[in-house]
């Protein structure tokens, strides 16, 4: 294990979140199906890391009800979906970034998913590739900035001055996705944030 994800793992328990290391993101899927139990409502923040894993065509093969927003047909049918996943039993997420001194440092456009890791669901599970980890919230911002945002616009089409120079430009586009940050650092109710860091890298 890298230094960096001890260290990491070691602060996240400090500030009150479970932390979990697993090697490879095939480790990740079990770890998470293992913690969820059947007949549970399952809330998705979206995500590449989630995909990449493939969680979505695991669990469809439980008996979960799974609020995903991602195949939703209409404006209103995502707006409705991302209220609903407020109330899930379990949230499934990743974070833009997790700070060596064990913080979860997030930017949203609309904030759902901030909103529901923050507060509601009971149980929320986060997936971290080790190429999200950075050592201080400023890094963290940086990484948001300059990575991962731009990565997230241009995969989504956004018609944002990061999708097409591929780093902030601190825009007012009707397109920007990072309207809200949200940082985790600390969580009050004991267990109910778990933090699964991979040894790869995923996700953006």
């Amino acid at each position: 294990m890298l230094q960096s994800i001890a260290t990491t793992m070691k602060n996240l328990e400090k500030n009150n979140m479970n932390a979990l290391f697993v090697k490879t993101k095939e480790e990740a899927l079990a770890k998470i199906l293992e913690s969820i139990p059947e007949n549970t409502t399952i809330g998705f923040g979206g995500s590449k890391t989630l995909k990449q894993i493939g969680v979505r065509a695991a669990l469809e093969k439980r008996n979960n009800k799974l609020l995903d927003w991602g195949n939703a047909k209409s404006g209103k049918e995502i707006a409705e979906i991302r209220k609903q996943s407020l109330f899930a039993d379990v949230y499934l997420s990743s974070s833009n970034a997790v700070t060596q001194d064990g913080k979860l440092v997030n930017m949203d456009g609309t904030g759902n998913r901030v909103a529901a890791i923050t507060f509601g669901p009971g149980k929320v599970i986060i997936v971290a590739g080790k190429n999200k980890i950075v050592e201080n919230e400023a890094e963290a911002v940086e990484r948001i900035r300059n990575i991962a945002a731009p990565a997230t616009a241009k995969h989504f089409g956004k018609k944002t001055p990061c999708a097409i120079t591929g780093k902030c430009m601190d825009c007012t586009s009707k397109d920007r996705i990072c309207c809200v940050k949200v940082v985790h650092s600390w969580q009050r109710n004991s267990g109910r944030i778990t933090v699964i860091l991979v040894g790869e890298d995923l996700g953006y």
